[in-house]
């Protein structure tokens, strides 16, 4: 399957979502010589931190240590308000990742699952699937939501429509690239049992591979192929 993704848009509503959810699948799409950028579309910061500037700059920074080690291109930051993307006007934000989607010419999308119990991710899910929508001369063919450790589990728990993959990857050989990228957000990472510890990240690709008769894998909801 990863032989047909060229051109790969990785969309993250903070700093780290993206890893925790695709870290091993983008190591093995820049392994096999595919373009990934990744969008970070929130400040990162600006609600857990508030007016401290110099943790957003770190944010970014990790950001950008992080997607160096599995590959991936960080582009520009969004700068929306970090934890209030129910504060702007839906439209605003389908216009904006539509403008990315558009200009990047991309033929993949990951974007956070829409039962993650963080709003921010059900925000730019919805958005997303806006931007992404089948028309004539949509060029996005496949469109996935993904996992996130420490969100979408708690949404399993409290959601009536728990996330539900329908595919998933085998990163067996690129697990370790996925632990040692998250390891740079030393802002974010939390010492074991926490779900973002480097022990529950790896329990929890495990979890999954064992679903499917594979040591690691990371899981995804095929939204559509086209």
């Amino acid at each position: 399957m990863l032989e047909l993704f060229n051109k790969t848009l990785v969309i993250a509503a903070h700093p780290d979502d993206e890893i925790l959810g695709v870290g091993g699948t983008i190591s093995r799409l820049t392994k096999l010589g595919k373009q990934v950028d990744v969008l970070i579309f929130t400040d990162g910061s600006s609600t857990q931190y508030f007016n401290n500037d110099a943790i957003l700059e770190d944010k970014f920074h990790e950001a950008k240590e992080a997607n160096d080690v599995v590959g991936s291109t960080v582009l520009p930051r969004a700068d929306f308000p970090d934890m209030r993307l129910d504060t702007i006007a839906h439209v605003d934000k389908n216009i904006a990742i539509g403008k990315i989607i558009s200009s990047g010419g991309y033929d993949t999308v990951f974007i956070q699952d829409r039962t993650d119990i963080n709003k921010d991710h059900n925000e730019l899910y919805e958005s997303t699937m806006v931007a992404c929508r089948p028309y004539p001369g949509q060029r996005v063919k496949y469109l996935f939501s993904y996992y996130v450790n420490s969100s979408t589990e708690w949404g399993n728990l409290l959601k009536k429509q728990p996330f539900n993959p329908n595919v998933f990857i085998d990163i067996t050989e690129t697990i370790d690239d996925k632990l040692n990228s998250m390891a740079k957000y030393t802002t974010e990472i939390r010492p074991y049992p926490h779900p973002r510890s480097t022990e529950a990240i790896r329990n929890s690709a495990k979890y999954f591979g064992n679903m499917v008769g594979t040591e690691y894998a990371e899981p995804f909801h095929l939204v559509y192929a086209k």
